[in-house]
């Protein structure tokens, strides 16, 4: 009789770890990725941006923040570090000086972890862009992405 309640409770601890198991979701393939974010102020002198970034929160989870590729950007933008590890963030920079981008360039670099293989969403929108005397200026905003280790 205990040789069959043994193999009896054996057998159960078995079959309900299988179902445990079964009931498990499936893990997808998680990526490392970046996404540049670019300005074009159209021959503007640009001293200050706000951009707000948004990626799609079930897949993006933002990872890093590096700066721009024109000396007047080249540090990391403002930005609450609260926003690492979410899929939104608000950007902002800067710069008193006088050599000012006029051309499209790379403000800033956002590193991300990426669930799924699928490209996910994301957007960047312009809150406001100014000249160095504070007079707001219409500029261009884009997202360009990559795939891959961070830069």
């Amino acid at each position: 009789m205990m040789v069959v309640a043994t193999a009896l409770i054996a057998l159960l601890s078995v079959r309900a770890s299988h179902t445990v198991q079964d009931a498990r979701p499936s893990t997808q393939a998680v990526h490392f990725a970046y996404v540049d974010v670019r300005i074009d102020p159209h021959d503007k002198p640009l001293a200050a941006y706000q951009i707000e970034f948004l990626a799609d929160p079930n897949r993006v989870k933002l990872v890093g923040v590096e700066g721009g590729n024109h000396p007047a950007f080249v540090d990391p933008p403002y930005y609450d570090p609260a926003a690492l590890s979410h899929n939104r963030v608000i950007l902002a920079a800067f710069n008193t000086g006088s050599a000012l981008p006029k051309q499209s360039f790379r403000a800033a670099s956002l590193h991300l972890e990426v669930v799924g293989n699928e490209p996910p969403q994301w957007s960047a929108k312009l809150i406001v862009a100014s000249d160095s005397d504070g007079t707001s200026i219409p500029v261009d905003v884009s997202v360009s992405s990559a795939e891959g280790a961070s830069r």
